[in-house]
Parts: C-alpha cells; sequence; structure tokens
C-alpha cells in the first residue's frame, strides 16, 4: 500500500444540487508512508470554488458530481517507488 491524492467535496449551504469534488495534488493525511499532507484551508477551498464556477459548476442545480482536478497531473504512488504515468 502506497499513498493517495487527497480529495474533498463542497456542497452548497442552503441550497445542495451539484456537489464539487476536488482531487488536490496533495497527499491524504492518512497516507501509510507518512508523506507530508499539508492542510486544505479555507483559502485552497474557496479558490477551488471559484475555479469551478468559472468552469460551469451550478453548486443549487441538480445533477451528478463536478469534478475539479487540481492534480496537476500526479498520481498516486504505491510504497514500490513513482509510477510513470506515460507507461502506466
Amino acid at each position: 500500500m502506497g499513498w493517495s491524492l487527497l480529495a474533498y467535496a463542497v456542497e452548497h449551504a442552503e441550497s445542495p444540487g451539484t456537489t464539487l469534488v476536488v482531487r488536490t495534488g496533495r497527499p491524504h493525511p492518512g497516507n501509510w508512508i507518512r508523506r507530508p499532507a499539508p492542510p486544505v484551508l479555507p483559502a485552497h477551498v474557496s479558490a477551488a470554488v471559484r475555479a469551478a464556477r468559472a468552469r460551469g459548476w451550478t453548486p443549487e442545480a441538480p445533477g451528478p458530481p463536478f469534478l475539479l482536478d487540481e492534480s496537476g497531473g500526479m498520481v498516486a504512488y504505491p510504497a514500490a517507488g513513482p509510477v510513470d504515468p506515460t507507461t502506466a
């Protein structure tokens, strides 16, 4: 087992509809290889909401989850070492 990337979900507090799912490039805090996992701060969430709104996320409207990938192409790695995403 290695480590996985952290993802979080956001929804409108008063009128929940479509959930925003944000995939970050940060390791999950519970990763088994003790990779440093900086916290997601309110400023990060606000920036993700603005970016998702600019890309068409409508939080009050019903629909499937809206994925915002902020991982920058990062992939989770097994404990044995990195995986080359171009050959995997």
